[in-house]
C-alpha cells in the first residue's frame, strides 16, 4: 500500500506539502508558504504523524513551514547541506519580517536545525519501508529532486527543477528508471524561455550600452541562486565593470563559498564573486553607489531589503536602468513597475525615468523541456501535476493524457491517490 496525499501547492505555485504514506511510515515531501502578509500555510498535517520530511529546496515556498513541525515534536529533515544552510537564512529573515504572523519562533528554527540530515545526491536513506535518495534538480544550488522506493512502487517527486545549464548550476537530468507515480511542477508548462545564450548576449549589451552613455544599472534579484547567477552571466561575458551585491544575496553568497559542491564550477564561481564589491552597511552603501556600474540586490520583486534604498537613488534618472530578471508576483512593486513605470519612492508614486526591461532568466524548465522530460520518463508512470497556475496544472495534465497516453492529474488540495 502507498498513498499520495497533496495538502498544498496544488493548483498554485508554491505552498508545495506532499505525503508519502507507506505500510509503516509517513514522509512529507517539502511544506512551503506562501509568502506574504501574513504568510500561508499548505493543510494542517499532524508532527506526530510524520517519520520524517524532505525539502528539495530552499525558497520559502518549499521549505517555510517546516518549523511548524518542531513546536511539540522533533522529526528528522533530509535535504542537501547548500539547502540546510540557506534555509537558516531564508527562515530566518522570514521571522524577522513576519514573527507577529507566524506560529514558530526563532527557538523552532533552532530545534529543526538540530534535526537535519545534510545529503550528497545519490545517498540512500531507509526510513522504515521508505527507501529515497536525492537527485540534482539544477533549480539552484543544493536544489534536489526526490527518487523514492516504496512497497515496490517507485517514485520520484521533481519539486522545483531546471533540465537547462546556467551559469552556477548542471542541467537536472532524466532518471533512467521506471517510475510508477511522478509528481512534476508545471511553473512554466504554458511558457517558453528564449535561449539562454542570446538572452545572456542582448543583456550584456544592455547593461554596457547604459554605462556607456554615463548611466547605473540595477538590478532587483531574488536573494537565493538569481544574484549569484547574474553575476556570474556578467563575468562569464567580460563584463570588467564595478559590481555591487547587497542585501541578503551577501550571505547566500557566502553559503556557496563555503559549499563549494553546491555550485558546478566552484574556481569559475569563486573566481567570479572575487571581483565583486561587497557591501558591509550603509556607510560603505552610500560611498559604493558613486562608484557602481551595476548593482545586484534583493528583493528581487522589489517588495523591500535594500532594493528600495537604488530604487529611490536611481529610479528618477532617465540616463540608468532598472533591469527585471526575476519572476513578479502580481501586486508586487516588481509588477507593478513593469505594468505602469510607476514606483513608490519615498513614500509617493513616481514615474521612474530609468529604462525598466525585463530579462527572462528563469531557473525552471520551460515548456518545451518540461514535455521533453516526460516524454523521457522510462515506463508507464501516473503523472500528478503541481506548483503551477491553475490553467497550468490543468494543461499540463491533459497534455500528459492526450500526447503521453500516461494517467495525468492535476489534485486539488486534500485530494488522495493510491499509487
Amino acid at each position: 500500500m502507498v498513498k499520495l496525499s497533496f495538502n498544498g501547492g496544488t493548483h498554485k505555485v508554491g505552498g508545495n506539502a506532499v505525503v508519502v504514506k507507506s505500510k509503516k511510515a509517513n514522509l512529507l515531501l517539502e511544506y512551503g508558504v506562501k509568502p506574504g502578509t501574513p504568510p500561508e500555510f499548505p493543510g494542517h498535517i499532524r508532527a506526530k504523524d510524520l517519520d520524517g520530511i524532505v525539502i528539495g529546496h530552499a525558497h520559502l515556498d518549499h521549505s517555510g513551514g517546516v518549523p511548524l513541525f518542531y513546536l511539540s515534536e522533533k522529526k528528522p529533515y533530509f535535504a542537501t547541506r547548500t539547502t540546510s544552510e540557506l534555509v537558516k537564512i531564508l527562515i530566518k529573515d522570514m521571522i524577522k519580517l513576519n514573527s507577529y504572523y507566524l506560529p514558530f519562533e526563532y527557538l523552532e528554527l533552532d530545534k529543526m536545525q538540530e534535526c537535519r540530515n545534510d545529503l550528497k545526491y545519490g545517498q540512500k536513506v531507509k526510513l522504515k519501508d521508505i527507501e529515497f535518495q536525492l537527485l540534482d534538480a539544477g533549480h539552484i544550488p543544493g536544489s534536489a529532486m526526490v527518487d523514492l522506493k516504496v512497497n515496490g512502487k517507485k517514485i520520484l517527486y521533481t519539486s522545483d527543477f531546471n533540465t537547462v545549464q546556467t551559469r552556477i548550476c548542471q542541467a537536472a537530468k532524466i532518471p533512467k528508471k521506471k517510475f510508477d507515480a511522478v509528481v512534476v511542477e508545471s511553473t512554466y508548462a504554458m511558457h517558453e524561455h528564449p535561449d539562454r545564450k542570446k538572452l545572456e548576449k542582448e543583456f550584456i549589451k544592455d547593461v554596457k550600452s547604459t554605462i556607456n552613455d554615463g548611466g547605473k544599472v540595477f538590478i532587483p534579484a531574488f536573494a537565493v541562486g538569481r544574484s549569484q547567477e547574474i553575476v556570474n552571466i556578467l563575468r562569464a561575458q567580460g563584463f570588467e565593470g564595478y559590481i555591487i551585491l547587497d542585501g541578503m544575496a551577501r550571505a547566500v553568497n557566502q553559503v556557496m563559498l563555503d559549499n563549494p559542491n553546491g555550485v558546478k564550477t566552484p574556481g569559475k564561481y569563486r573566481d567570479a564573486m572575487s571581483k565583486v564589491h561587497i557591501i558591509r552597511g550603509w556607510r560603505d552603501r552610500r560611498q559604493a553607489i558613486k562608484k557602481a556600474d551595476v548593482i545586484v540586490a534583493p528583493s528581487g520583486m522589489l517588495q523591500g531589503g535594500t532594493a528600495m534604498f537604488y530604487m529611490e537613488k536611481l529610479a528618477l534618472g532617465a540616463e540608468n536602468s532598472v533591469f527585471i530578471v526575476s519572476f513578479q508576483v502580481p501586486g508586487t512593486g516588481g509588477a507593478k513597475l513593469m505594468e505602469t513605470g510607476m514606483f513608490p519612492i519615498k513614500d509617493r508614486d513616481e514615474r521612474v525615468n530609468a529604462k525598466v526591461k525585463h530579462f527572462d532568466f528563469s531557473s525552471h524548465s520551460g515548456r518545451t523541456p518540461l514535455q521533453s522530460f516526460l516524454k523521457g520518463l522510462k515506463g508507464k508512470p501516473d503523472i500528478y501535476v503541481i506548483h503551477g497556475e491553475e490553467e497550468s496544472c490543468d494543461f499540463l495534465a491533459e497534455w500528459v493524457s492526450d500526447e503521453l497516453d500516461l494517467k495525468g492529474f492535476a489534485p486539488n488540495q486534500g485530494d488522495e491517490f493510491k499509487i
